[in-house]
């Protein structure tokens, strides 16, 4: 195997239809994308920091913080239904271009303001440590699970997501499962350019607590974010 070299991406689109200028939105005092930026800053395995990103304004604020923008993104990378496998294989493909090569992508969403440093290095220690195509992040559901979900039709009739034979009745009974969370994902660099996935075969999982898993989609996720800021430096 290649000797190792991550790099680290924060794709950050310019237009945000949900809410306005999401990624440079303050947040206690930053910018939201500063908060994974710094984490991926602080990451020690991860070799080169760099934003994809189709606004001047963003670049400005990764360029300030220590990361490289080497580019502003294409335009028809950078619309609604453009994908992020999209802007990883094309930055991937860029830095080929100069020579440089990477074994492994950490992907860190700007959305998520409560990733660690501790979290992207341990995602990168397992991808090694099991030789993994793709490590995801997620959480121990404590409160939703399969057994307990259902769908409706359009007489909002009741479709049990599980069959009878697997639906559990007691909680005790109930089998562990887990939700993913885009904190934070590492993958190799060829699955990415070869497959056009962030989804290799052999797939393994960190553990996040439930209580910084949180992704910035909507108005009221600031304030549930700024409150487990604030827990995260109490502790």
């Amino acid at each position: 195997m290649a000797e190792l070299s991550v790099l680290g991406i924060i794709p950050a689109r310019a237009g945000s239809k949900g809410i306005p200028h999401k990624n440079t939105r303050q947040l206690r005092g930053k910018p939201l994308i500063h908060w994974a930026a710094n984490a991926l800053m602080k990451a020690k395995r991860v070799n080169t920091r760099m934003c994809s990103t189709d606004g001047e304004e963003i670049a400005d604020c990764m360029k300030q913080v220590g990361f490289e923008v080497p580019w502003l993104r294409p335009a028809e990378l950078a619309t609604d239904t453009s994908s992020t496998v999209d802007v990883i294989a094309h930055a991937l493909r860029r830095y080929q271009e100069q020579q440089i090569h990477f074994t492994h992508v950490a992907l860190v969403q700007a959305t998520s303001p409560t990733v660690l440093a501790d979290d992207i290095d341990a995602a990168i220690e397992l991808a090694i440590e099991k030789n993994a195509d793709t490590i995801i992040s997620g959480f121990y559901s404590h409160h939703s699970h399969p057994s307990l979900m259902y769908t409706t039709d359009s007489d909002q009739q009741v479709h049990w997501l599980l069959p009878e034979s697997e639906r559990k009745s007691r909680r005790q009974d109930f089998s562990t499962v887990y939700i993913r969370t885009g904190l934070v994902y590492v993958a190799r660099a060829d699955i990415v350019l070869e497959k056009h996935s962030l989804y290799g075969e052999r797939i393994f999982a960190l553990e996040i607590p439930e209580s910084r898993s949180i992704t910035i989609d909507e108005e009221r996720d600031f304030k549930l974010a700024a409150l487990m800021l604030d827990e995260m430096n109490n502790d």
